[in-house]
């Protein structure tokens, strides 16, 4: 399968099992493109879009900091366009692996 529902002209490609996500939450394989060096916490929790301080998200390849994690959300897009998967919710501390939208959880 393609993934496309061809009905509705949806993409559906990105969601994956649960089974799945409980195996990638633990084995995340994005963990070593997160740059800790130029990670820097200090600054004030703000989209670096939309300037909302709701539900923000730090990036933790490149440190900047996105609202939203779903889809048509600014921390959504910039893990497609750039590539930049793993990102750190500033208000729960969680950590998640987007665009699959799957909790990073630590398996030891």
């Amino acid at each position: 399968s393609s993934g496309i529902n061809a009905e509705y002209g949806e993409d559906k490609s990105h969601i994956i099992s649960e089974s799945e996500r409980q195996w990638k939450s633990k084995h995340c394989p994005y963990l070593d493109t997160i740059q800790r060096s130029i990670l820097d916490f200090d600054f004030e929790k703000l989209c670096s879009i939309s300037l909302s301080n709701l539900n923000i998200y730090a990036c933790l390849v490149c440190g900047k900091y996105f609202q939203g994690r779903g889809k048509n959300t600014h921390a959504y897009t910039h893990s497609v366009h750039n590539n930049h998967h793993v990102y750190l919710n500033l208000h729960t501390l969680k950590f998640y692996c987007l665009p699959d939208n799957y909790e990073i959880v630590d398996a030891t």
